[in-house]
């Protein structure tokens, strides 16, 4: 027995000083809505404890709604959501002082039926609109804004209908929308399907005006808890960058995650992979945080009652570096 005793005894304290370990490190607390794709990209993060690799230990709590997600950072409840820099920028023009990591170029889409003899804005009139989620998403925002520029009023011109994407889907599938503007991976499942999309949000911003490609999504937190927390924000920014370099480069990856995907066949589950591939956004630069900038003086313009608010540049994480 003497000759083990050494190596049990190392053994105990191995296991006990990793155990310790893993008790020391932060938690990070991200809300996010259970059916959203980012999902994929922190579960890949968990399997593969890139949260424990960048010193922190990621724990995800999944709501039903986008309203309950950004209830959850506003009460305290959350370290992180994931949202748009429009709704950041109108709520930090209220008080609040939120920072915005970008996480997909993917925000959604502009979906017709199979065939649907749509070609432009003056088309709606009339039509039948399903807008995924509430008043306050911003397909809705974005594409009323678009229709606005055109002289048509959404709101006054076209039958609008609310409610969750599966919903939605079914909704058009079985005739009872013209049109849907989606979330962009039930838009994907739409096409694969023969759907025709019209555009992508990101379109629509463009014909907005918004000049270079800059993400609408990403991660909200509080600029107090990053400024308390700087190596915990920083580890957090270099776990999700190698999520999305492994996810991008690596097909087995996916293999792990295909259970959360729900891909109803194998076109769906691989056109999910492209769109998430496609999304992956490159390190903003000063041009894009300066046409953003300019965009949300453009959106305001465009509400029916502006208020003449400015979208600060230090919303964007790095943004001053």
């Amino acid at each position: 027995m003497r000759p083990f005793l050494p190596l049990f005894c190392s053994l105990i304290f191995s296991l006990i000083s990793t155990s310790l370990l893993a008790k020391e490190l932060p938690s990070l607390r991200i809300t996010v809505i259970a059916s959203g794709t980012v999902n994929w990209e922190l579960q890949h993060i968990k399997d593969n404890k890139l949260d424990h690799k960048f010193g922190y230990d990621l724990v995800i709590n999944k709501v039903a709604s986008l309203p309950a997600a950004r209830i959850a950072i506003t009460a305290g409840n959350a370290d992180l959501i994931v949202s748009d820099w429009l709704w950041a920028s109108d709520r930090n023009s209220k008080g609040e002082n939120l920072r915005f990591i970008p996480f997909s170029r993917q925000i959604g889409s502009v979906i017709a039926g199979t065939s649907s003899e749509l070609r432009s804005f003056s088309d709606l009139k009339g039509k039948r609109i399903g807008i995924a989620g509430g008043p306050l998403n911003k397909g809705w925002v974005l594409i009323r804004a678009a229709a606005m520029n055109d002289g048509v009023n959404l709101e006054k011109d076209a039958e609008i209908q609310f409610g969750a994407p599966p919903l939605l889907n079914q909704a058009m599938k079985s005739g009872r929308l013209d049109m849907l503007v989606t979330f962009w991976h039930y838009g994907a499942r739409l096409e694969a399907e023969g759907y025709k999309k019209l555009y992508s949000l990101s379109d629509l911003m463009k014909g907005l005006g918004l000049e270079s490609d800059v993400p609408m999504l990403g991660y909200l937190y509080d600029a107090k808890f990053g400024d308390q927390n700087s190596e915990l924000i920083s580890g957090f920014y270099s776990s999700i960058n190698a999520a999305k370099s492994e996810l991008l480069e690596n097909d087995s990856a996916w293999q792990a995650l295909k259970p959360i995907m729900k891909a109803e066949n194998q076109a769906i589950y691989s056109a999910l992979i492209n769109g998430y591939r496609e999304g992956i956004p490159s390190k903003l630069n000063a041009q894009q945080i300066d046409d953003a900038v300019r965009f949300y003086e453009i959106i305001d313009r465009l509400k029916p009652f502006p208020v003449g608010d400015s979208l600060n540049p230090e919303l964007f994480y790095k943004a001053n570096q």
